[in-house]
């Protein structure tokens, strides 16, 4: 008896702690469930992000051979416009030339008609009529040969090829576009210890500029994370425009595009989150000023020009090596319901190390 009664007591336990597990187990199974409906809905997500990818890549593709057609096309035209000043060029001397040729054979016939007659009267039986004939057809008879005034038939190929590249370099400045943004700072927008040159074509840091006594606080750099002065214009709303920033020289900057309603005093980050769009030099490295921590930007420290390329309608800003024109960063803004400024950080003098200044570079064609 005593030992039915432990068999039953083993058997509800048994029971019990079966059922207990059997739980943990429904539990694991959605828990699974779930996992598996979270990674088929990841599989998804990357497979649609995939397509986007495609999709973006052919409309950039489409975007590129449209460019390099148009490209196509002008160097057509002027291959086209070269060759025909060329052919009129040929055909107006050629027919100089023709012209000059027709007169010459035309003398020589009148000469060889000359030497006919003079022929035929040799051929006449003698008299004293033919003494008389002749002394008459040597007078009619005195042709001579005018020989045409020379023509220049030398075409040279620098009327026509010489320094072809470069000259159609400079001709396809009017088909450029976005055409080089004409840009100068706005002392109006300048911190006061930026310091802008005569021409407002470059800002320098001033650590010991005075400042009026009416603005205190500004006398402390550290009161404000950033310097800026921006073109003094109704800013960028839409198209596409493209400018350069000489940085060469220099140990630190940021440059980029700033939000017309950008906050100007001191702020905890002067990142995409406030409205600025920049990248920067810092301690040797170059960094795309995102949110919400900084990205690295695979670049050399000793930039000598930064191009920068404001796409208003397709909400980019792209930053370049003016000098090669590699591609350095992008930044995709979003809407901006406000006008867009160009902005320019010389940064402080570094203990004298970063005195160049900061210069908007005008390429010329």
């Amino acid at each position: 008896m005593h030992t039915n009664h432990m068999k039953d007591t083993k058997n509800s336990f048994n029971i019990s702690h079966l059922c207990d597990q059997k739980e943990k187990l429904i539990h694991a199974i959605k828990k699974i469930k779930h996992e598996i409906d979270e990674c088929y809905e990841a599989e998804n997500n990357t497979f649609m992000e995939a397509l986007e990818v495609e999709n973006k890549c052919e409309e950039i593709e489409r975007e590129v051979r449209a460019e390099f057609q148009n490209l196509h096309r002008f160097l057509d035209e002027e291959e086209e416009i070269d060759l025909d000043r060329l052919r009129k060029e040929r055909d107006k001397r050629v027919k100089i030339l023709k012209d000059r040729e027709k007169k010459i054979a035309m003398q020589g016939r009148d000469l060889e008609r000359a030497i006919e007659t003079l022929n035929c009267k040799l051929r006449e039986d003698d008299s004293p009529k033919l003494l008389k004939e002749i002394k008459e057809l040597l007078k009619r008879c005195e042709v001579t040969f005018m020989r045409p005034a020379p023509v220049d038939s030398e075409i040279c190929s620098g009327q026509f090829v010489g320094p072809i590249q470069y000259r159609i370099w400079k001709h396809m400045k009017t088909s450029l576009y976005p055409n080089i943004s004409t840009l100068t700072f706005d002392p109006e927008t300048a911190h006061p210890l930026l310091t802008l040159s005569a021409e407002r074509t470059s800002v320098i840091f001033e650590e010991d500029k005075e400042v009026p006594d009416e603005n205190p606080a500004e006398r402390n750099p550290k009161r404000f994370h950033y310097y800026y002065c921006v073109m003094g214009s109704e800013g960028f709303n839409y198209g596409r425009h493209y400018w350069e920033v000489k940085v060469k020289d220099k140990t630190a900057w940021r440059v980029g595009v700033a939000r017309a309603d950008v906050h100007r005093g001191e702020m905890d980050s002067s990142s995409t989150l406030n409205g600025l769009w920049t990248l920067s030099l810092r301690n040797g490295s170059v960094t795309a000023c995102t949110h919400p921590k900084p990205t690295q930007v695979r670049a050399s420290a000793n930039l000598i020009r930064i191009g920068i390329f404001l796409d208003c309608d397709k909400e980019e800003v792209s930053f370049y090596n003016a000098v090669t024109m590699m591609p350095l960063f992008s930044f995709y803004m979003g809407t901006v319901p406000v006008p867009l400024y160009p902005f320019y950080n010389p940064c402080d003098i570094d203990e004298g190390k970063n005195c160049a200044p900061l210069s908007i570079f005008h390429p010329s064609l």
